[in-house]
């Protein structure tokens, strides 16, 4: 399979050489390739939230990466929690900067937020509270992302959460933990720093976005863990494509299950391996990265760890979070010689742009998920089509024809012609034959490639073709006369 950058920088030489009659504009691989500066702007309020230890609220803020000279008026959101065991560091903790930056360079915006910290590290019950402390703060960064989306051009349809460690712990618990499996111990216990209620997980901090939820529709947990693996997959609001990284010898953070730190006041928790194992019996996309060897927070030593991490993540994102599908294309792919035909893409979104090459033939036309082909020359070829939607992330398609030689002008009733059935097939299909036809004809099955793979003598009315003797793919049906000229009288396809 062609790699992305491949697939655009041939689909670029291609248009460039074919000179069609309509400019194409195929872009380079947006959210792949570093295309734009990075302008960022620093320490931007979100929300006034009580932290552990204090009886009064203080300012949380966050720092917002975007792409300079971007025209796309609403971009994809990565959104950045940095680790620490809620305890320590900030939201330019390393890597923050290096991380967002690189998204931000591809066309996303990318935030990296600070979050309120501390707990008392003799009780579990605390520990649960950092975590659902966590979880308020990344969905108070949220509201407010989405209530400011024009202000930072942000497409709330295409939001990606991230984090490293104790912000990879917030990323899956904020995907995958409902309200109703919220821990008992958010509502307070004991007396002093942790006596009184968190509240609830989507009214903490500030009232933006109506304090409704805000899903996720991508995550990226880095070393991160969970308290309960039932929590994922079981609503179907769970359905987020998730991508873990772990470090094998993980001393910090279970690798598979345990207490952090290995410490008997931290509650036992979930981690890369039997999350992994509760996704695959689900229908969520996932990958799971192991890093073989590696412990905890491995790229802060080794930048080639984090190289690892956001070249996975870019492409896994891509593909499952950014690009639309492409489920058809309708039109004709037997079309003849001077004929136009317009060809229509069918996606599992809005499309807005295509991009086409082609050898055959000249696009006369494109508008958003339709083209139109002037066929010019006959012969075999593939109409590769490459379908954006409105965050120019692009799905592409091939479509085989055949341009056949014979006009477009009415043709008498008995020239020859066919019914093939069944048109898709497994074992065998049956051509029965109509109009007038010469004795010693064929029916000759060709190829992609214009290389006959079956002839048959005709001899009636019909002729069977077997899958044996073609083998899968998708073939033309030609009728060839006793002149050796050939006519396509149809297609089939061996699945």
């Amino acid at each position: 399979m062609q790699t992305l950058k491949t697939l655009f920088l041939t689909l670029v030489c291609q248009s460039v050489l074919l000179g069609s009659a309509v400019a194409q504009n195929c872009f380079p691989i947006r959210y792949i390739d570093p295309l734009f500066p990075v302008e960022t702007t620093f320490n931007v309020e979100y929300q006034q939230a009580r932290p552990y230890g204090s009886l009064f609220n203080q300012a949380y803020r966050l720092d917002i990466y975007e792409p300079v000279g971007d025209t796309l008026s609403h971009r994809p959101l990565i959104i950045f929690q940095f680790g620490g065991g809620y305890l320590i560091g900030d939201k330019q903790l390393p890597p923050a900067t290096d991380y967002c930056s690189y998204w931000a360079a591809r066309g996303y915006v990318a935030v990296s937020i600070d979050y309120r910290l501390g707990f008392s590290a003799l009780n579990q019950g605390s520990a649960e509270r950092a975590v659902y402390r966590g979880v308020q703060d990344l969905q108070a960064s949220l509201r407010f992302l989405c209530e400011f989306s024009e202000t930072y051009g942000i497409d709330t349809n295409h939001i990606i959460v991230s984090g490293n460690s104790a912000g990879a712990f917030t990323t899956l618990h904020s995907t995958f933990m409902d309200e109703s499996q919220v821990p008992a111990s958010s509502t307070g216990f004991g007396i002093g720093l942790d006596s009184y209620d968190l509240g609830g997980l989507f009214n903490s901090g500030n009232n933006y976005w109506g304090n409704r939820e805000v899903r996720a529709h991508g995550i990226i947990a880095n070393w991160g863990a969970i308290l309960d693996t039932n929590f994922i997959g079981d609503g179907a609001d769970d359905w987020v494509p998730t991508i873990l990284f772990h470090g094998t010898e993980d001393n910090a953070v279970p690798y598979v299950y345990g207490q952090p730190f290995s410490s008997p006041f931290f509650p036992n928790v979930y981690g890369s391996v039997p999350i992994n194992e509760r996704l695959d019996n689900t229908t969520i996309p996932h990958r799971f990265v192991r890093l073989i060897g590696a412990g905890h927070e491995p790229e802060l030593l080794n930048p080639a760890y984090l190289d690892t991490i956001v070249w996975e993540s870019q492409t896994f994102m891509y593909h499952h979070v950014l690009q639309p599908q492409i489920q058809s294309v309708t039109g004709n792919q037997t079309p003849v010689i001077g004929s136009t035909e317009l060809y229509t893409v069918v996606a599992n979104e809005p499309i807005i742009h295509l991009c086409t090459s082609l050898n055959n033939g000249l696009v006369v036309s494109s508008n958003l998920n339709e083209v139109e082909i002037l066929w010019t020359t006959a012969g075999h070829d593939t109409i590769q089509i490459i379908a954006a939607n409105d965050i120019l992330a692009y799905d592409t398609t091939y479509i085989p024809v055949f341009v056949d030689v014979t006009s477009g002008v009415q043709e008498a009733t008995d020239e020859p012609s066919a019914t093939i059935y069944a048109n898709v097939f497994t074992e065998s299909t049956t051509v029965r034959l109509h109009g007038k036809i010469e004795n010693g004809s064929f029916v000759n099955v060709s190829n992609l490639l214009g290389q006959t793979v079956l002839s048959v003598p005709v001899t009636g009315s019909s002729v069977s073709i077997h899958a044996s003797q073609t083998g899968k793919g998708f073939f033309f049906v030609q009728l060839e006369d006793n002149s050796g000229n050939r006519r396509t009288v149809g297609t089939i396809s061996v699945p």
